[in-house]
């Protein structure tokens, strides 16, 4: 989902587009890759984040052909990753510039494949924002792959993590990023995720009328943080919901912005870096394309 030429005006009445472009720009590397910090070694997942934010602005990326190459290079010889997230930023990475791996790798992503439907470990670490990531992530390498693995087992297990208000997370562990990932992969799974109303409501309850959405319903206001409004946004526009407040949350976002054009994680102190970016845009455009949808 890329911004119209419409949305992107209307972006810019809130942030500074143009700022956001050049902060991504200025952080590449000779050999096409980014980081979010200037001087140090290409990222998989920056260059991830710079491609998907470049697209959506309908900006053309630089030295296409330099970070396809990069990218290439950080798939081994028997088609595997270092790890499921890195396989996830090359391929999408990838796909937004109109290439593929080198070499197949969904016998790669199966190997990951758990009795239960699940992928990988339920045990989320540094490098994942939930347990239910890697899975959703498997789901959309082998979707790329043009694998089908449809699992009424998997909706089963997904279920399994649903708490008594209708969030999702392990142990009863309410988190807005493992609703949204139990969300899209009921979603992808053929599930009708309107059925969770539950789910909206503790949504619902999260949003905050000022702008932007906690954590959890008891989260403190002044935490708001871009990755909440980002799931809870998510979580929404996968259930075909408008938030209640839409301009007052793109206000919000455009506090997160820091000088250089990049977003910080916390409206108060925090270096810029890509993922933040990446969230504040998106949840921006789908704002933006809820407007939309409500005016036509």
């Amino acid at each position: 989902m890329h911004l119209s030429s419409r949305q992107r005006t209307n972006l810019e009445n809130w942030i500074p587009v143009d700022k956001i472009v050049r902060y991504i720009q200025d952080r590449q590397n000779e050999d096409g890759g980014y980081f979010f910090a200037k001087g140090a070694e290409s990222a998989a997942q920056d260059t991830y984040y710079a491609i998907k934010i470049l697209k959506a602005l309908d900006v053309e990326p630089r030295r296409r052909f330099d970070t396809s190459r990069f990218l290439r290079f950080l798939q081994h010889g028997d088609g595997s990753f270092v790890s499921i997230k890195v396989a996830y930023y090359v391929a999408s990475a990838l796909h937004e510039l109109q290439s593929k791996t080198s070499i197949s790798f969904d016998r790669f992503v199966l190997s990951t494949q758990r009795p239960d439907g699940g992928f990988g470990s339920l045990e989320a670490d540094v490098e994942t924002s939930s347990e239910l990531e890697t899975t959703y992530v498997a789901l959309k390498l082998l979707k790329m792959e043009g694998c089908d693995l449809h699992s009424d087992e998997r909706i089963k297990l997904i279920l399994g993590f649903r708490n008594p208000e209708g969030s999702f997370g392990k142990s009863g562990y309410s988190t807005s990023a493992s609703t949204y990932y139990a969300v899209a992969i009921l979603k992808m799974e053929g599930y009708d995720v309107r059925r969770l109303s539950d789910t909206l409501n503790w949504v619902r309850s999260c949003e905050v009328p000022t702008g932007g959405f906690r954590g959890t319903p008891a989260s403190v206001d002044p935490y708001i943080l871009v990755e909440d409004s980002y799931f809870s946004v998510k979580i929404l526009h996968a259930m075909g919901e408008m938030c209640h407040y839409p301009h007052e949350t793109l206000r919000l976002i455009s506090r997160f912005q820091n000088g250089n054009g990049g977003f910080r994680r916390s409206i108060y102190l925090g270096i810029s870096e890509f993922e933040s970016t990446y969230q504040a845009v998106s949840t921006s455009q789908a704002i933006l394309d809820m407007l939309e949808g409500n005016r036509r």
